[in-house]
């Protein structure tokens, strides 16, 4: 597979993949109104919190993949590096208890990383 063929696959899982991140963050915050509504504020403020974490990740997230599409070869890989270490993290901290959408996110992320480092060498 040529580089620019390996970046350009990257870039959509890389982009599915922060989609994903920031629709748990949306769909956290849904979750929070619905701990309110019930009376339960203080776990409305938790799932407010993760929400925000989450879809301020995925904008991140998809800034640095954009970078890496757009970035010359050492741009590349980079952006796969932090690609690569951010997810990982990301499995160390949270585990299962994120969330599919963010576990599914997260691998689909994990892999655009890998396919930034192979196609920038």
């Amino acid at each position: 597979m040529s580089g620019g063929g390996g970046r350009g696959l990257a870039l959509g899982l890389g982009i599915l993949g922060a989609i994903l991140i920031v629709l748990e963050g949306l769909v956290d915050a849904a979750r929070g109104v619905v701990f309110l509504a019930f009376g339960h504020a203080g776990f409305a403020v938790g799932a407010w919190s993760q929400s925000v974490l989450f879809i301020l990740l995925g904008f991140v997230l998809l800034v640095v993949v954009v970078y890496g599409r757009a970035a010359r070869p050492d741009g590349s890989r980079a952006a796969g590096l932090v690609l690569v270490i951010i997810p990982l993290l990301g499995f160390v901290l949270f585990g299962f208890l994120a969330g599919i959408l963010v576990l599914l996110g997260a691998v689909l992320v994990l892999a655009a990383g890998i396919l930034y480092l192979t196609a920038g060498s």
